[in-house]
């Protein structure tokens, strides 16, 4: 956040989000007042409908560029910083740090701050928004359903918990795991005159096969932590799914009864 340009281009990376967001449920009303329409009416709605949907793609596609330049602009200065960093350092630094940790920070890590670290961040930020719309526009349909927004919101929390400690050491292993194998990968490279002339490239593959499947395993690990994460919460999803619908279905049994009751 500090290398993107601090606290300052937090409200200024929320408002294309909001906006959509706002755009997404406008979108949604205004298809809930064309459905119960009249005949006679239907291009006035049609035009105002494809209205909606033209904002809410230019908006998607105005945060999606934002917070992808918000992460290159970030990667650019951790970049600098770091290379800056190196260039500067003893030598008694590369005595004591393998060069395949040093290859992993410019490499893999470079890689999630410019690419993968923006993307998550903007599915997180617009999930979060869509949830938080959502719950509003139920609860002002079912106030009911208030009862079971906080166990939901402990079952998210505990599950948030318990994923977010799981992955991070999972992660902290794979980079550790990565490490030798870019040193082995990069010592070869140079030293392969040498270990053509005594006949080790056998040894050298299986270095190198041992190396890659300690990271594989480490990163096999991390993807079955990510597939327990979704499938935990895709049944949190249908909980909530069917609660609304439950509620919605006895609300509407209530009025009918109470109609039926007049009549």
């Amino acid at each position: 956040l500090a290398a993107a340009g601090g606290r300052r281009v937090v409200l200024f990376a929320l408002l294309p989000l909001v906006a959509a967001e706002l755009v997404s449920t406008g979108s949604s009303w205004w298809l809930t007042r064309w459905a119960a329409a009249p005949a006679t009416a239907q291009l006035p709605y049609l035009l105002g409908f494809a209205g909606w949907a033209v904002a809410s793609a230019v908006l998607v596609v105005v945060r999606s560029r934002m917070m992808l330049s918000l992460g290159l602009l970030a990667g650019e200065v951790l970049h600098s910083e770091l290379l800056t960093r190196v260039l500067a350092a003893p030598l008694s630094f590369f005595d004591v740090t393998p060069r395949g940790r040093v290859l992993s920070r410019f490499s893999r890590e470079m890689l999630t701050v410019d690419v993968s670290l923006p993307s998550a961040l903007q599915t997180y930020l617009s999930t979060l928004a869509s949830v938080g719309s959502t719950a509003l526009v139920v609860l002002a349909a079912s106030p009911l359903f208030g009862a079971f927004l906080l166990p939901l919101a402990f079952a998210y929390s505990a599950v948030q918990a318990f994923y977010s400690a799981s992955s991070r050491e999972l992660k902290r292993v794979e980079a550790a795991t990565r490490s030798p194998l870019l040193s082995h990968v990069a010592a070869s490279l140079d030293g392969l005159a040498t270990i053509r002339a005594f006949d080790a490239r056998r040894r050298f593959g299986s270095e190198c096969e041992r190396t890659l499947d300690a990271n594989l395993r480490a990163s096999l690990a991390s993807a079955l932590v990510n597939c327990w994460l979704g499938l935990r919460l895709e049944l949190l999803g249908a909980t909530i799914s069917a609660a609304a619908a439950a509620l919605a279905f006895a609300r509407n049994s209530a009025s009918a009864s109470a109609s039926s009751a007049i009549a």
